[in-house]
């Protein structure tokens, strides 16, 4: 069982091994694992449905449930020995003093196995998500969106972009000149860039955004927002507040941003490339601005992107 529960590599099927090996153990009324949100206030996670004991949808805030009797709770601890969320147990009868120091054991495996996975999937320097990471995740990312189109076929034109149905976009950051910011300041501040541009990117974004090191100086975020203006809103924002500070020995530090939207006939390599596309733009127009691919293709100011370059 202990196997089983820890055979995976992404985060969200770990939380729901860890769900179902629970439900095989204790036979509980419910189990559920909530997210430490954006407002500290800890969130049901939606994303782990299919590994939810019953059928609740847990209308009731994490407050309600935590503390009620035959719930108990088992902290999902961090390294820093932050506390990044909560199982919760239901049962009645509740569970017994042996039943309990069980679970405690096998949460304690669990939380061995998260540490040592989170640290495969963050980049050592930013503390960000890393590059293999984002592979594994955009896949998924993309199976799901994909899924979701397909249960709402016949209301698919409702949910375009702009219509307020909401969707994924994906941002590629590059930082402006960075060469010559190693050239000049040393490599040790080169780090100390990325280190506090990757606590900026932090701070913009909310913690249910994907954030990764792509490699070098350059970053991706994944965002689910309203629609394309709200996007484009949130990268400006992220361009403003980078070009605001003020870096130790370096000064002022910009950057450039291509973004394009994540649909459900999108590929890896076709949204990389993409963005990638809007990013060229953006530092061959100046530097320091966000380009949106779809704006850019519909303005005549790009080509459509091509797998295959022209030789």
């Amino acid at each position: 069982m202990i196997a089983a529960l820890t055979r995976h590599r992404d985060i969200s099927l770990l939380e729901s091994s860890l769900l179902k090996t629970v439900a095989d153990l204790f036979a509980p009324n419910w189990a559920a694992i909530f997210h430490i949100g954006d407002d500290d206030v800890p969130a049901f996670s939606t994303s782990l449905r299919e590994g939810i004991v019953s059928q609740t949808d847990f209308p009731e805030p994490f407050s309600e449930l935590f503390g009620t009797e035959g719930v108990t709770s088992f902290p999902i601890m961090s390294h820093a020995q932050k506390v990044l969320g909560y199982l919760l147990v239901y049962r009645r009868p509740q569970l017994s003093g042996e039943e309990e120091t069980l679970m405690t054991e096998l949460f304690r495996v669990y939380d061995n196995y998260l540490s040592v996975l989170r640290d495969s999937q963050v980049d050592r320097l930013t503390g960000l998500l890393n590059r293999s990471t984002f592979d594994d995740q955009l896949d998924r990312a993309l199976g799901l969106i994909r899924a979701s189109y397909q249960e709402h076929a016949g209301e698919r034109s409702k949910r375009k972009v702009g219509e307020g149905a909401g969707s994924f976009f994906m941002g590629e950051i590059d930082i402006d000149h960075f060469k010559n910011v190693n050239d000049r300041f040393g490599h040790l501040h080169g780090d100390e860039v990325l280190m506090i541009l990757a606590r900026i990117l932090q701070s913009t974004f909310r913690k249910t955004d994907l954030i990764y090191r792509f490699g070098g100086e350059e970053f991706v975020v994944i965002v689910y927002v309203d629609d394309r203006g709200d996007a484009e809103m949130t990268f400006e924002r992220l361009r403003i507040s980078i070009e605001n500070h003020v870096f130790p020995q370096v000064g002022k530090v910009t950057v450039s941003i291509g973004i394009t939207e994540v649909r459900d006939t999108s590929f890896p390599v076709e949204l990389l490339g993409h963005a990638d596309q809007a990013l060229y733009y953006a530092k061959t127009h100046g530097r320091n601005r966000v380009a949106f691919y779809e704006a850019l293709l519909a303005n005549g100011e790009i080509e459509a992107y091509q797998r295959t370059p022209k030789t």
